[in-house]
């Protein structure tokens, strides 16, 4: 699922907002950090406007572009996640995908690997809420090691572990405080592409 599709119309009207404003085009470029043909293909409509951009442009023009669509928000999906295997962590907002507004979470991870794959298979994004980091049983949580490698694993509490929910026998779960490891986050949900 992409977002330029699902976003479109919001683009074209902030787009035209932009236009209507009379900020100089040099002034957007230095507030949206991009270069001024950027800027020029942006205003032509012949490059795609970026989720961050457009955040920064309804704050520059003063307001909020809506459409018609459905309620919900946008979630940066700014890395991977080592399902199966510590896997770098990488810090770059890559993507943006839609969610309804009572959605939990703050990003989503493209999930990689088969460790977590009865719940979260390879090529699923992980919605991730950095703010309930508290364990609970049976819940599902993104790790970070001390290399700052992630991966996601379902605690339980009785030995306190973190255990692979897959088909594949090669994983095994590891206790809390066998390995050095921070937990990031819960795993609030998750989306699939079927």
């Amino acid at each position: 699922m992409t977002t330029e599709s699902k976003h479109e119309v919001p683009s074209v009207k902030l787009i035209e907002a932009l236009r209507a404003s009379g900020i100089p085009q040099r002034v957007i470029a230095s507030r949206l950090a991009i270069s001024p043909s950027a800027v020029s293909l942006l205003l032509r409509g012949d490059r795609a406007l970026k989720f961050d951009e457009a955040v920064k442009i309804q704050n520059m023009i003063g307001q909020v572009v809506t459409s018609d669509q459905p309620a919900g928000r946008e979630l940066p999906v700014i890395g991977w996640s080592g399902a199966g295997k510590w896997l770098e962590a990488i810090e770059l907002a890559r993507r943006a995908i839609w969610v309804p507004n009572e959605t939990s979470g703050k990003f989503g991870l493209d999930v990689v690997g088969d460790s977590m794959n009865l719940v979260l298979p390879e090529g699923s994004v992980a919605i991730v809420d950095p703010e309930q980091t508290d364990l609970y049983s049976g819940k599902l949580y993104l790790l970070q090691n001390s290399e700052g490698e992630a991966t996601i694993k379902r605690y339980r509490s009785d030995p306190a572990r973190f255990e692979p929910v897959s088909d594949n026998d090669e994983y095994v779960p590891f206790r809390v405080g066998s390995t050095d490891f921070k937990v990031i986050g819960r795993v609030t949900g998750g989306l699939q592409a079927f």
